[in-house]
């Protein structure tokens, strides 16, 4: 499956748990890995639904930060996808809420 961030293309694929595009450059294994070389997300086929949704949502994080030249220290990158990960729905499905309203309002 192929994806488009900031006019660059992206191949999104789902991974027996051991591929070796799931190792970081650590050799340990991982659930999810964003390949800015191979523009490629690999996740990991095994994972229930909602696991599924969090791994995606981080590593598209990934995808944004390498996109938009968005370089800080991976510590950091790390905790803002998982924020995002963790609460990316919520605030979306908030502002559509709030912007529903005031659109409802003006009229």
């Amino acid at each position: 499956m192929t994806f488009t961030v900031n006019d660059t293309v992206w191949q999104l694929r789902f991974v027996n748990p051991r591929d070796k595009n799931l190792r970081r450059s650590d050799g340990s294994l991982c659930l999810g890995l964003c390949d800015n070389n191979l523009k490629t997300v690999f996740i990991a086929d095994n994972q229930p639904p909602d696991k599924e949704e969090h791994i995606l949502c981080h590593e598209l994080c990934h995808c944004i930060c390498f996109e938009y030249g968005f370089l800080i220290d991976i510590e950091l990158e790390e905790w803002l996808c998982n924020f995002m990960a963790d609460h990316g729905k919520e605030i979306i499905y908030l502002v559509d809420d709030l912007l529903w309203n005031l659109k409802k309002r003006a009229v």
